[in-house]
């Protein structure tokens, strides 16, 4: 008598890991950047949420897969030069003059970085296109959302948007680049540029905060690296990374520039002025810096005379010194490179997102500040769910022998080889 072969058993546990899973991701791409556009904290309270759903989903499911690929990624070269730059960040507590919110920032930046690691660890082997097309839908919706606000907003001839749409609307522009790439890669071009217009107008709105640049410098990263994506990638992580590491010279190189522009320029000239002076001043902090939020208190209580500079260069020399500015170049440099092996329009993507967020950085827009952080640790992970739910249709290469085996005909009577 013929038994009916046994149907597939139902896994209670695997199918509440999806689910935990879904609803992780989902709080990252869908509901981030909508809530972000009416709470100003949505960021800090939504990306440690999302990624703890992921977390307990991985250990639900995949708890041995969790485990190796967190020790991977913490042994990894760049996993081992970010560990050193967090390390030298808190050792900067000792000799901080401003211990109490220099150590609130330390935690800022360590548990950022320590959500990345275990978020990307969380991720599975496979992402499934479902989750992903989430990415997409969250970022378009939350767009022509923050037009509509802006356009509300300028009929009632409001001065500006509030506050919690200008930082939702940064937080949709950096969230742009993982979206396009996912639509890109899955030949969606009609869909793309239709985002890449909603991205567009946002940006025009955030011209004087230099979102509107540094979203150029996006674009022509993108471009760059489209059509070449080694060589691009090379230079503009050389670039990044250079920038970085010599920028004390800044300063004396700008200076004869600026001074040759008119009027406009003296802010500016100000704060180059201001920079030299430090470095003169003091030749010991350059190596070891002052200390982890000696600039903003320093600004406050007339230690930094004003304008000082408020960019992410000037933040990181000061800071941090020599030591925190050339492990960050070295991380910026691994990272970006790590981006550019990613397939198709992945690469492109993850460079151009790179490129946004330093030149944001650079131009002294949410220095280290709690939102972005979680913000940018959100998009590494979209990046690395979307690197993990491309297609992969490589087969393996046949050897020579097997080839020549499966090619020869079997003589009369014989069983073919490949059933042998």
């Amino acid at each position: 008598m013929n038994r009916p072969p046994p149907k597939a058993q139902l896994d209670p546990a695997t199918d509440a890991a999806r689910l935990l899973r879904r609803i992780g991701f989902a709080t990252l791409a869908l509901v981030l950047p909508l809530a972000a556009l009416v709470s100003r904290r949505a960021a800090v309270v939504l990306v440690p949420i999302g990624i703890a759903l992921l977390i307990i989903a991985a250990l639900v499911e995949e708890p041995r897969h969790f485990l190796g690929g967190l020790k991977a990624a913490l042994l990894s070269r760049p996993g081992l030069i970010l560990l050193g730059l967090i390390a030298w960040a808190a050792l900067s507590l000792i000799w901080s003059p401003y211990p109490g919110t220099a150590a609130e920032k330390a935690g800022n930046l360590a548990l950022a970085v320590a959500l990345g690691f275990v978020g990307l660890s969380a991720l599975p082997e496979r992402m499934r296109a479902s989750n992903l097309n989430l990415v997409a839908l969250g970022t378009s919706v939350a767009g022509v959302f923050a037009l509509g606000l802006i356009i509300v907003a300028a009929l009632r001839h409001a001065a500006a948007p509030p506050g919690a749409v200008e930082r939702g609307v940064s937080i949709i522009l950096i969230m742009a680049w993982p979206a396009l790439a996912w639509l890109l890669s899955r030949e969606r071009g009609m869909t793309a540029l239709g985002l890449a217009l909603i991205v567009g107008l946002l940006a025009l709105t955030r011209f004087e905060d230099g979102e509107t640049v540094a979203m150029i410098f996006g674009a022509v990263a993108f471009g760059a690296v489209t059509a070449s994506r080694e060589g691009a990638t090379k230079v503009i992580a050389a670039i990044i990374a250079g920038l970085m590491l010599f920028a004390p010279l800044l300063p004396f190189l700008l200076a004869p520039l600026v001074s040759a522009l008119p009027d406009s320029s003296s802010d500016f000239a100000q704060m180059l002025s201001i920079w030299a002076d430090v470095i003169r001043q003091s030749p010991v902090e350059l190596i070891t810096g002052h200390g982890l939020d000696t600039v903003l208190r320093g600004q406050m209580t007339g230690v930094l005379p004003q304008p000082a500079p408020v960019t992410l260069l000037f933040e990181t020399w000061y800071e941090l010194g020599l030591v925190g500015a050339a492990t960050a170049a070295a991380c910026l440099y691994f990272a970006i490179r790590a981006a550019g092996r990613m397939s198709g329009a992945l690469s492109a993507g993850g460079v151009a997102a790179f490129t946004t967020a330093f030149a944001l950085g650079t131009f002294g827009f949410a220095p280290l500040l709690p939102w972005w952080l979680m913000t940018l640790t959100a998009v590494v992970l979209m990046f690395g769910a979307i690197a993990r739910g491309q297609y992969r249709t490589d087969r393996p290469a046949v050897p020579l022998p097997m080839r020549a085996t499966n090619h020869t005909r079997p003589k009369a009577g014989e069983p073919p080889a490949s059933a042998t």
